[in-house]
């Protein structure tokens, strides 16, 4: 993949700067993050850790299907649904919507993966173009993507957590909580959807990579300190009660 081929203006680059290596990159952004983040805003590179994500989000939503039951998932989609309308699913659809539910994950992932690497990246280009700052879409990609490490880590960590469940002892709800990383994990089952979701972002490794959005976006030159802070945490705040009050709206 060449980063190049990503025409977007970028911002001016320090000659003297030394463009590091992927390796390079993606271990300094857990050891030395502010120093890594400076240099890849002059000199961005971003495949190795789109790579990483990819390969974990994919992995791990395969790793996944079997351990979720899926006609259990179904049934308990098809009540919320039937409680709503009022209206009466037929039985005989639950083969059909457990096998779309499990399609949907499967094959949703690279889908996830395409709109958190290259959307959410242009989202904060946008906002940060806005606010004066003299960045690329390439530069905003390689910090956003990087900040996004710990969620590689997460994946990881989940792998060995997910084999050790037994097969179809999950069901839709419970994926996002066997690991054990954020408030939603520890709410009891009759905790509304809204709480669930909310509390599915106040998760250790989400709150990490965005406090290395932000240690990244004060690298931005002419971007404002509090500019810097202001759009990742808002876009964050967004994205949370906009998921959380649909929801609600599910009930």
């Amino acid at each position: 993949m060449n980063d190049s081929s990503l025409t977007a203006p970028t911002a001016p680059l320090p000659p003297a700067t030394e463009a590091l290596s992927p390796v390079a990159a993606v271990v300094g952004t857990f050891s030395k993050p502010s120093e890594t983040f400076g240099r890849l805003v002059a000199r961005p590179t971003w495949w190795l850790p789109l790579v990483l994500y990819a390969a974990v989000a994919m992995g791990t939503s395969l790793l996944l299907g079997p351990k979720v039951d899926w006609e259990r998932s179904a049934q308990e989609a098809m009540a919320q649904q039937a409680e709503r309308s009022g209206r009466a699913i037929p039985p005989e659809a639950i083969p059909r919507v457990a096998g779309f539910m499990k399609l949907t994950m499967t094959a949703g992932a690279p889908v996830f993966v395409a709109i958190v690497a290259f959307a959410m990246p242009a989202v904060l280009w946008g906002a940060a173009r806005a606010f004066g700052g003299e960045v690329g879409y390439a530069q905003t990609i390689s910090l956003w993507l990087h900040a996004n490490l710990p969620g590689v880590v997460k994946g990881v960590v989940s792998v060995p957590v997910i084999l050790s469940l037994a097969d179809a002892s999950l069901n839709m709800k419970s994926v996002g909580t066997c690991l054990k990383s954020n408030v939603a994990a520890f709410l009891p089952e009759t905790a509304s959807q809204a709480l669930q979701t909310f509390g599915s972002f106040l998760d250790l490794f989400t709150l990490w990579s965005l406090v290395l959005v932000v240690i990244g976006f004060r690298k931005i030159p002419g971007l404002p300190k509090g500019a810097a802070v202001a759009i990742p945490v808002g876009l964050f705040a967004f994205v949370v009660l906009a998921l959380t009050g649909l929801a609600a709206l599910r009930g």
